[in-house]
């Protein structure tokens, strides 16, 4: 495992052990939120994302951590025993139930990604920016954000620097493999509008405006978990 890789996983715990312990201070509004982020490729979903964890001070756990993380049994390993043994003990349990016997067929990587996705969970104050993570979290914030083919292409051709066929067909095989993710992960043949509590069409909408619109939610939805939870 590259040694950045072991460094952003340890920064990024940081940053969810720092704006934890800031917001409990504070007076935190709900008990260890994450944002999970669904996306197409070039709809902007990235920048907003970074924008977004910059502004909250969250974590921020992108489909390349979190894959290096999945594939390294050891970094795996060390991401998990952060927590105590009954946090611990809630993660593998959670892994087990969101992917079943992962033990047989070489599911390795299935199990790593669990146990990544819902140690990030126990963290708090995280934003996670694909690998289907609002299907392994139901519990979380889950948004949505996409864009027209069209603006997909020309935001891949102006941060890329692409030319327009080389922007299409790297969007075309962005999509299939997305699609062939979720089939094999997760068994979603569609994406639906049902999936997520908030959908943002990036057509209407700049990165700053997707960020603002996020952050009003989680505010929103931060109070009526509070409502919702006994004695308060």
């Amino acid at each position: 495992m590259p040694k950045y890789i072991e460094e952003l996983v340890s920064q990024q715990i940081q940053r969810s052990e720092l704006a934890r312990k800031r917001e409990s201070e504070g007076g935190q509004p709900c008990q260890n939120p994450v944002v999970t982020i669904s996306r197409t490729m070039g709809s902007g979903a990235r920048i907003v994302a970074r924008k977004l964890a910059k502004d909250l001070g969250w974590s921020l756990w992108d489909k390349e951590l979190l894959d290096a993380i999945a594939q390294d049994a050891e970094v795996s390993k060390r991401v998990v025993e952060t927590f105590d043994e009954k946090a611990v003990s809630e993660i593998e349990l959670f892994a087990r139930v969101a992917l079943g016997d992962y033990e047989s067929g070489g599911f390795l990587y299935a199990k790593h990604l669990a146990r990544a996705v819902a140690a990030v969970a126990q963290l708090g104050n995280a934003i996670i920016l694909g690998r289907g993570a609002n299907f392994l979290l139901p519990d979380a914030l889950s948004v949505r954000i996409d864009a027209s083919f069209e603006r997909r292409v020309q935001n891949m051709m102006t941060y890329e620097n692409l030319t327009r066929q080389q922007a299409e067909a790297k969007i075309r095989t962005s999509d299939k493999e997305r699609h062939e993710f979720l089939v094999r992960m997760f068994g979603k043949e569609r994406v639906e509008r049902a999936h997520y509590d908030l959908s943002i069409w990036m057509d209407r909408f700049s990165t700053d405006d997707a960020v603002e619109i996020i952050k009003t939610t989680i505010q929103v939805w931060c109070a009526r978990l509070r409502i919702q939870q006994p004695g308060t």
